[in-house]
Parts: C-alpha cells; structure tokens; sequence
C-alpha cells in the first residue's frame, strides 16, 4: 500500500509571528524582485533542513513525523525505542523519528516551510505552540482508557492552556536533592528525610563544607542548588502568577525570604559556591568528584550517578518555615505529547500519542530512571520504585511530584527566562560586590513579569 502523499498548509494563528516567517523581515529595498528571490532562497533552506530530518519513505500504509529531542543519551533511546516498538506492533504504521538538539527551533522552521510533524514531544515551553496544536478535550473525554484519576493531578494541569487539554501528559521531571552518604557518614551527619526543614539542610551543609589545606579556599561544598535554578524555590510561594496569567506574584514576604536564605547559603553561610564558580567547576562533576556533599537536579542525573562508586541516595526539597507556617514545593519540568493541528492523519496520530502516554510506555521508560511516571499506579510500582537499583529513596521523586508546580508554563516563558537573568544576575553576584536585596530583586521581576504578561495579553486580545 503506498504511503500517502503528505500536503501541509500554513497554521494561520502563526501567520501574525515574524519570528516563524523569516522572510518577512526582507530590507524594503530588496523591491519585489529581490523579495521573491530572498523567499525562494528561504524556502529552498527551509526544504532541505526538513528534508535532512527525515527518513527515506517506506512502503507502509501511514507515515507519522515524530518530532524528538536529542538532550541526553537516554532521551534519545527513549524516542527510537517509541518509533521502533509501534512499527512493530503496527505494521501499517510508519514513524519517521525527526531527532533535533532544539525542538523548539525546529518546529518553527517546519512550521515556516509547511512540514510540520504529526506529532511532537516538546516539554517545558510547549505552550508558545498552543494555537497549532490540537484540542484534546473531547477525545480524552470519549476514550474510556483514559481516567484523569489515574495520574497526579499537576500533569493535566501543566498540559493546559486556557482552560483546554491540547496534550496528553506521560510524565514529568522534578527537582530532588541527591546528597553523598559517604560524605554524610564521614563527618557524622544525620542523613536527610522527607520532614526535614532548611535549617536542617543549612546545618548539614556547614558540617559537611571543608577547606582541607586551610589557604583559605573551599574544597568541598556543602551543598549545590543551582543545577534546577532558582524559579522552584520560588515556587514555595506557589505559581508566579495568578492562574489566568494576567497579574505577577512574585512581590511577596514569603519569596523575599526564601530568596535571601538561597543567598545567604553563598555569602553568609558559605556552604555553596557562587554562580560563577559552579558555571567554571561544573555541575554534575563537582557531586561525581565528591566535591558537593548535597545537590539538587531532577531525574535527568540518574543514568550519571548510578556510574559513581560512593554511595548516595535522594531526598524531596525541605520544608521552609516562615511566620509560623511550613512550605514546601519543587519544580516541574513537565512531558507530554501533542498533536499538531493540521496532521493528514489525526485519528493514527492519536492513537500513537496515547500510546506514547499510554501505561505500557510508561512502564517501560519508569525503569531506566527515564522519566518520573505521571500515572500513580506506574509511580508506586517496583518498576520505578525499585529497591534494588540506586537510590534506594526513589520515592522522593513520587513524593515530590504531587506537590510539584510547572516551571513556566506560558507561551513567553524564554522572554520571562531572560528578562529575569539581568536581575538574578544583579542579586546573585552584583557589580563589583554590590548586590541588590532580596525586596528590590522581587519587586523588579515582578514589575518585568507583569509587562511580559501585559504585551503578550494585548497582543493575543
């Protein structure tokens, strides 16, 4: 059976994005003739890139672009085995796996030259693509396999955009602490649990901080937050914004305070180093080196860890106490699959992205530490929990992501991320040692927020 021809027409929400048409942005007097010729040139670019993604045609009944992210070694096994195991248990079906360092680039240059994929898995940031994706409400309101109780609700949420479902959630990444118990057990250190506080993470930190030669220079920190940033802290104050996105929330006691202990943490207790030294040092080799007693990343620095040879284990953020109350939350770097609003084949390419989502994928990905599970019952299985692979604390991640809240979830959220880099930057570091407080820090990227929100309203108003 043939494949069938594929002929994509533009998405008409994008038309009024400059930053999707290149070739809008020709010089005026370039004239009609040299306009023509820029945007030939620029489709023929177009043409090939796209071309350069995809594999050559088979024989099958259906094609389905499958567009995936390439970030680490275990996201792109995850993506291949997906494509591999539907072809073979659909033999009529054809995925063309398109792997891409940047899905976001990629799809809008796709978007650009009329080749967008079927389907597509794009993470945090998928809701600047929400008017070309499809409104999944009323197919997961018809699909009785489909019981939104089956999974944590923060996953339906964070696959949200006013209001309407337009992808199916399979799972999510969420920020934990792993520390080093080898280290812990040297200098006596109570291990962390799940009520722990942070004063209790503080205390730990000072204890496990040595400059062994004494010149003065630390040789082995404490503790590291900066691999999930700084935005989950933020988030014990809870979402950034008001749940319809039109007013800031950043301007508050409680994050004013969370924020100046997370800076205390480098200038004041000394416990972690600054910016500028984990950018130069490295991260993830700081912990694998034994150089960082406590650090915080998501699952995405299992496959690492599991090569170190000292023990460690996991532990969900810790509480914070402020004026006589508890808080506590982490980031949620969500996973999801859509399906862009103008595929040829929207029935095939729904039934693949609920397998993709479905329980058996879940399960198989829950193994490798590939994702955390968005379902409860794959979540608190010995397929993800499993007490014979390290840590042996895997349910700190099941813990943590009931309590989790998304990471930017708006449409603008690369211009809020940079937007705010000048500001964390002057609070984190400063200019010749001055540094701006915690007050004014909050005051001015809520005031940055609130006009990001403003002109994104007006614009889509």
């Amino acid at each position: 059976m043939p494949s069938i021809s594929r002929s994509r027409t533009p998405c008409p929400t994008h038309d009024d994005a400059p930053h999707l048409f290149a070739a809008k942005q020709a010089p005026r007097v370039l004239g009609v003739f040299s306009y023509a010729l820029f945007g030939a040139v620029f489709a023929l670019s177009v043409y090939w890139v796209w071309v350069a993604g995809r594999t050559p045609a088979s024989d099958r009944g259906v094609t389905l672009d499958f567009l995936w992210p390439t970030y680490t070694p275990q996201k792109v096994r995850y993506g291949e085995y997906l494509a591999a195991r539907y072809q073979e248990e659909n033999p009529d079906i054809d995925i063309n796996l398109i792997l891409t360092s940047d899905p976001y680039r990629k799809l809008q240059v796709m978007i650009a030259g009329r080749t967008t994929p079927d389907v597509i898995w794009m993470g945090v940031g998928w809701q600047q693509f929400a008017d070309a994706l499809v409104t999944l409400d009323a197919r997961v309101a018809a699909d009785s396999e489909i019981n939104l109780e089956d999974y944590f609700p923060g996953l339906w949420e964070a696959v949200k955009w006013k209001g309407e479902i337009k992808a199916l959630p399979s799972s999510g990444q969420v920020g934990v602490i792993y520390y080093n118990k080898d280290l812990f057990d040297e200098a006596g250190a109570p291990y962390p649990t799940a009520d722990w506080t942070w004063d209790d993470m503080v205390r730990s930190a000072k204890a496990l901080t040595r400059d062994f030669d004494g010149d003065g220079v630390i040789d082995q920190y404490g503790l590291q937050l900066e691999q999930v940033y700084r935005i989950p802290f933020l988030l014990y104050a809870g979402q950034i914004a008001d749940s319809e996105w039109r007013t800031a929330r950043m301007d508050n006691p409680l994050a004013i305070a969370i924020m100046e202990r997370y800076r205390d943490l480098i200038y004041k207790d000394r416990v972690m180093p600054t910016p500028t030294a984990s950018a130069e040092l490295g991260m993830l080799p700081m912990f694998e080196a034994g150089r960082v007693a406590m650090h915080a990343a998501s699952g995405y620095a299992l496959e690492s860890f599991r090569k170190v040879q000292f023990d460690w284990d996991v532990v969900s953020f810790p509480w914070f106490e402020f004026e006589g109350k508890r808080y506590r939350a982490t980031g949620l770097w969500q996973e999801e699959f859509s399906i862009l609003w103008n595929t040829d084949a929207p029935d095939d390419a729904w039934q693949f992205a609920r397998w993709c989502a479905g329980k058996e994928m879940i399960s198989w990905a829950a193994q490798d530490g590939h994702i955390v599970p968005g379902r409860k019952d794959v979540a608190h299985s010995t397929q993800f929990v499993d007490p014979a692979k390290r840590p042996a604390n895997m349910q700190a991640f099941v813990d943590s992501i009931s309590f989790a809240i998304p990471v930017y979830p708006h449409p603008d959220f690369r211009r809020m991320a940079l937007e705010f880099d000048p500001i964390w930057q002057q609070f984190m570091e400063g200019t010749e040692g001055k540094r701006i407080s915690a007050p004014e820090a909050m005051r001015q990227m809520n005031e940055t927020l609130q006009r990001v929100l403003d002109e994104y309203n007006a614009e889509h108003e």
